[in-house]
């Protein structure tokens, strides 16, 4: 089902910029202006320079970020800054990093390239929705580099950890790439040539399905990219470099995997009522209270994971309240009766049952300024959100357990689509490591 090739990957000459932490970035959606500014003054070979430049009010339509992406490409590979492999390569890649429980996890994959699919064919399949806007972004910067700076980052499921045994040869050799960045991640870039290795790795993977964790915009800005260059291509056979895009592979049944909550924090509400808001709380939760959860933050996390392991249970923390509250859903089967244009996989979705039957119904926040992002600010830390509400800034704050990963599959095979910021993989893979290039000729 799923074709993988090796590509001849561009990296980095750290004998001319250095340690690759330097040089590395982010993926590019979350990427601040204040972070942008920080990679700039990083290095003048930044990879964000490619991936994510800076805007000018004197950009033109010969001048602009894409246009200087392009020009800077271009000079760094003649420079020697950037080299491209002989041989084509698939790249083993590890991360290791602190999990919220404290204990070191490491993540194992792969970089290499995939061939193109139609979500209609079933073999690649996505989670999100995508906004224009972004993908726009993207195909300008495609069609000025024709090249892959970030990789996709994918799930597959390989329970005997088939694929990782084949590369796992090459993880005893010194890595090519060896960094730790300022989250105390460590990175591992490693590769492999070898053609028999290569083939059996294709053999292993020809069978699975591939689940979008992180680049939907991309993957699709890809798919685009490669049906306007069809058009030019009357003789094309599906092994053109531009029916490829670069990806990162992950095996969804390893224990190096995590995915963290993104928490919700409303706020301009109008007439808000706290004790209101627990009343029509109870017609449909259970309630729990908590006291001093500022202070005994994490064995309130505690319990609302071993609350979240057999029902739908959200952390709630409102303006008003005098302690915290762990809210559980009384009955499932209520969300039959919304979302009905959604698979069930959707419908039993935490994230679904929050956004619907509390900010929608309860709170009157419709799905349109959800989707502006009206009322509503997405985070990461939990004591920040507790903090903004405690402080006033905000009224009301959601905490969330983690999607589960196989809930991620159960609605991509249902070819549905989650809410916003219903994931949040962990740790992201960074651009910079290995670079495609796309050869519209061939």
């Amino acid at each position: 089902m799923a074709v993988i090739a090796p590509l001849k990957g561009v990296i980095y000459n750290q004998e001319k910029v250095g340690d690759v932490l330097k040089v590395a970035a982010p993926p590019y959606d979350v990427i601040s202006p204040q972070m942008q500014e920080g990679l700039y003054q990083k290095s003048p070979y930044n990879v964000v320079r490619l991936e994510y430049g800076k805007e000018f009010q004197a950009d033109s339509e010969t001048d602009n970020r894409y246009t200087r992406a392009s020009e800077d490409f271009k000079k760094w590979m003649e420079s020697g800054v950037l080299v491209r492999d002989e041989a084509p390569a698939i790249y083993p890649y590890e991360q290791d990093y602190v999990g919220k429980d404290g204990s070191i996890k490491t993540r194992k994959g792969f970089i290499a390239r995939v061939k193109l699919e139609e979500f209609d064919s079933g073999v690649i399949l996505p989670h999100e929705r995508t906004l224009s806007g972004p993908k726009t972004d993207r195909l300008k910067l495609i069609k000025a580099c024709r090249a892959n700076f970030s990789p996709i980052f994918s799930l597959n499921s390989d329970p005997e950890m088939r694929t990782g045994n084949l590369h796992s040869g090459a993880t005893k050799e010194s890595p090519i790439i060896n960094f730790n960045d300022e989250e105390g991640i460590s990175h591992r870039l490693w590769r492999i040539a070898d053609e028999e290795v290569i083939k059996r790795l294709q053999e292993e993977m020809a069978d699975k399905m591939l689940f979008i964790a992180d680049g939907h915009h991309r993957y699709e800005t890809a798919l685009n990219y490669r049906n306007e260059v069809i058009k030019t291509h009357p003789h094309f056979t599906g092994a053109e470099s531009f029916n490829y895009t670069l990806m990162y592979f992950s095996n969804m049944d390893d224990k190096g995997l995590t995915v963290f909550p993104t928490h919700r924090l409303m706020y301009g509400l109008g007439e808000f009522n706290p004790g209101l808001l627990e009343e029509r709380l109870s017609e449909n939760f259970e309630i729990e209270r908590f006291q001093g959860v500022r202070e005994n933050l994490k064995a309130f996390l505690e319990r609302l994971s071993e609350k979240g392991k057999d029902t739908h249970s959200f952390g709630v923390y409102a303006k008003g309240w005098n302690s915290a509250a762990i809210i559980t859903l009384k009955n499932e089967g209520i969300m039959d009766t919304f979302a009905t244009d959604h698979s069930v996989a959707y419908r039993r979705l935490d994230v679904t049952i929050l956004h619907t039957l509390i900010i929608e119904n309860l709170l009157g926040i419709s799905r349109e300024r959800q989707e502006r992002k009206e009322n509503i600010e997405y985070i990461q830390d939990e004591m920040e959100g507790l903090s903004r509400v405690m402080d006033g800034g905000r009224q009301l704050l959601f905490i969330l357990n983690p999607t589960k990963v196989r809930e991620v599959e159960d609605v991509a095979r249902a070819k549905d689509k989650m809410p916003q910021k219903s994931t949040y993989f962990y740790p992201k893979v960074p651009t910079g490591l290995v670079i495609n290039v796309i050869d519209r000729r061939r």
